[in-house]
């Protein structure tokens, strides 16, 4: 659990954040804030307006997924991010979340696929490379 959390701290390290080109950014924004300051209940009840108002944009199940790993959701926060990435096969983000939870739940393979996308679609070097010390060590625990 606390490294799938430290990794919340990592995402925003990496400048993960809401992309402002939609309506409902500026409130994503704010639960994203209220996450940061551990007021989830109160996220989650922005994001789930969100969600419902713009139930296209990924960020907004992005942004869920985030908020049910801080309430210890991971089933739940597995299905956001799967649904981002069904919206956007790209969002680096929701793979890098998808990959830790496969790693905590145990399932390499699907960790080691999570984290090969995350080197096809990511521009930073630093975690491209993380991903490979990622691969490197799931592959040597499958032997």
């Amino acid at each position: 659990m606390f490294k799938i959390k430290k990794s919340l701290s990592v995402l925003f390290f990496l400048g993960i954040s809401v992309s402002a080109a939609f309506a409902g950014a500026a409130e994503l924004e704010k639960a994203l804030s209220l996450l940061n300051e551990n007021k989830t209940d109160a996220a989650i009840e922005i994001i789930k307006g969100q969600i419902q108002a713009n139930p296209n944009i990924s960020d907004n199940y992005l942004a869920m997924g985030l908020a049910q790993i801080e309430k210890n959701d991971y089933s739940g926060a597995k299905e956001n991010f799967q649904q981002a990435l069904s919206i956007n096969k790209k969002i680096v983000a929701a793979h890098y979340m998808l990959a830790m939870i496969y790693e905590k739940d145990g399932d390499a393979p699907q960790a080691i696929d999570k984290w090969q996308k995350i080197i096809k679609y990511s521009k930073n070097d630093v975690l491209k490379d993380l991903a490979k010390k990622h691969i490197k060590q799931l592959q040597e625990e499958i032997k």
